[in-house]
């Protein structure tokens, strides 16, 4: 009887949570009497449900007065929150006229609700374990809770300077694109935020960049508390270990790894910073802020400008750029160039015995193609907009901004050169380069060069006509080849599908438009300057992007496939015609 009552109670609450958030986005149209009352009819409903989901378990219970001691919590907190709900309703009248308070009852409602639905899921029997049990499903429950728990907090007054403060759309698309370490904006963010959702925004950023999960479970082992095999399943896929003995090896790698990089960018930016700010802590602000959103490859700034004040600076630009390299190489890959390292430096000083030790394919690809790509991007845009953009550049300035724009414009969105000007062929250029991305497993986006190089090695060994795909003499799975031409697939079809729905939302030039489409899916965050023009729905839509980006498409196919083969009988096979 009480599975059946926590199961109701969790439908109820996810009920009354969805309900909540439409009357977040009805909020944006509250000059119309029509949205007001359905708002009002929306706000009973949801009241309704949260004492449905609190009184009809009692139905289920023989032993009544033992319920009620049992789950004395549950029913002063409810009753707690009605109290509050009626009394903030009515002080806000049928027309709503004070922003504060609208606030300020959204934030209640909200946080409530989000609090019962954790709540309930925990108490439903098996809950939390069925959860871990899907790896890919917790991972895109775990970002969408901390996108709205980072929404949430950038609504507060004290996030936002004056007395006016940010409408839940902007505070979504602005938490999503932190989360999802893209960068793009509907706001200044050197203006429109205060010091406190600087720092709300930063932390959004560095979670989403290594994962809310990796933090938690690193806490966990870090503290010797042992994780059950569900737990250990979900972190092996998020770390993409296969050795579940060295999860707590490979999650210290990663943490220790990013604040190693991000303090050592800290403090080059805060040299390079220095120079024009001064010695100041406000300079050592700006520049953690900026360490930790380029090795995130957020393309976060503090300057109303991004960082096209520092063109010419090689400290700024090379640190920045290289930052964002590191983060966007992967941190599997960062360790096997570590190690290689060490041991040809050990071999240097060994008399007899020498160590082998070669790089794994997985590595050898991602160091190639980041060097193609970024040789590839470095002179194409430098040939394309030497006498364009920066025709008024110095030879210096326009190397520098070639070099720090080909590496942006895989992962980060960067830019010390204005994007206002650029060609159609740069900006062709550039989207087909945003979509490759950078390498998987790191905290780039795209469909990521690994993808990217087997796809290519596949149409190269059915040229030349080998049994299997061939890899620098290693042959690739079967399952792995498809895997990589399903994500291939799956993100030009997405990509495709918001290009052309926007195209029916939105009256923006197309080339830009797309631009900003794929800059949302490969969680680039550069931008032509078309962000805050888009209509809520063209929003709602590069929201939708930026998260299936961030998660990645493997990871959606996954949690909506089935978990098990369905493949039990073989057919015959059938003759299609070709091309």
């Amino acid at each position: 009887m009480n599975t059946i009552g926590a199961k109701l109670r969790a439908n109820l609450s996810g009920v009354a949570f969805i309900l909540s958030l439409a009357v977040l986005f009805l909020q944006q149209f509250y000059a119309s009497f029509a949205v007001v009352i359905v708002i009002h009819v929306m706000d009973g409903l949801i009241l309704s449900l949260i004492i449905a989901e609190t009184v009809l378990p009692i139905r289920q219970e023989k032993y009544i007065q033992q319920y009620f001691r049992k789950n004395i919590g549950l029913y002063v907190t409810t009753l707690l929150f009605c109290t509050v709900f009626v009394i903030l309703k009515i002080k806000i009248g049928l027309i709503p006229q004070s922003p504060e308070l609208i606030l300020m009852f959204a934030l209640v409602k909200n946080i409530f609700l989000f609090g019962k639905i954790i709540k309930n899921t925990a108490d439903t029997a098996g809950g939390t374990e069925r959860v871990m049990l899907n790896p890919a499903g917790t991972l895109l429950v775990s970002f969408f809770m901390v996108i709205i728990t980072g929404a949430f907090l950038l609504m507060l007054p004290a996030a936002t300077p004056g007395t006016d403060h940010l409408d839940f759309l902007t505070a979504l698309f602005t938490a999503t694109s932190a989360v999802c370490v893209t960068g793009l904006s509907v706001i200044n963010v050197a203006t429109d935020l205060t010091a406190v959702g600087k720092v709300i925004l930063i932390l959004l950023v560095q979670i989403g960049g290594l994962g809310i999960m990796v933090f938690s479970f690193f806490g966990m082992l870090a503290f010797r508390r042992k994780l059950s095999i569900a737990e250990k399943l979900t972190v092996s896929y998020m770390v993409s270990e296969d050795d579940m003995s060295g999860l707590f090896k490979a999650l210290r790698v990663i943490i220790f790894s990013t604040f190693l990089v991000e303090a050592i960018s800290a403090c080059f930016l805060f040299l390079g910073f220095s120079r024009t700010m001064g010695i100041s802590v406000r300079t050592l602000q700006f520049a953690a802020f900026h360490a930790v959103s380029a090795f995130c490859n957020a393309g976060f700034a503090l300057f109303p400008n991004n960082l096209e004040s520092f063109t010419g600076d090689p400290i700024i630009s090379l640190t920045v750029s290289f930052t964002i390299i590191l983060g966007g190489i992967g941190f599997a890959v960062m360790y096997d160039v570590v190690h290689k390292v060490q041991v040809e430096v050990k071999n240097l000083f060994a008399k007899n015995k020498k160590t082998v030790f070669l790089l794994p394919l997985n590595t050898q690809i991602v160091l190639a193609m980041t060097a193609g790509a970024l040789f590839l991007s470095f002179s194409a845009f430098y040939l394309l907009e030497h006498t364009h953009t920066m025709k008024d550049f110095s030879l210096t300035e326009q190397y520098l901004g070639a070099f720090f724009q080909a590496v942006t414009l895989r992962t980060a969105g960067f830019s010390t050169v204005s994007f206002a000007s650029l060609t159609n062929a740069t900006l062709l250029m550039m989207i087909f380069v945003m979509f490759a991305g950078g390498a998987s497993g790191s905290t780039a986006g795209g469909v990521k060069l690994n993808t990217v190089a087997v796809v290519f090695a596949f149409f190269r060994s059915f040229l030349k006509n080998d049994r299997t795909v061939v890899i620098k003499k290693m042959s690739v799975p079967d399952e792995q080849v498809k895997k990589a031409f399903l994500i291939f697939g799956f993100g030009l079809s997405i990509v495709c599908a918001a290009v052309f729905v926007l195209t029916i939302t939105e009256s923006l030039p197309f080339l830009p438009m797309a631009f900003e489409t794929v800059s949302a899916f490969a969680t680039v965050g550069l931008s032509t300057g078309l962000t805050g023009q888009f209509s809520i729905t063209g929003k709602l839509i590069l929201i939708f992007l930026m998260f299936i980006g961030r998660v990645g498409p493997l990871t959606i196919l996954t949690a909506a496939g089935k978990k098990e083969r369905s493949d039990t009988v073989d057919y015959p096979y059938g003759d299609i015609s070709i091309g």
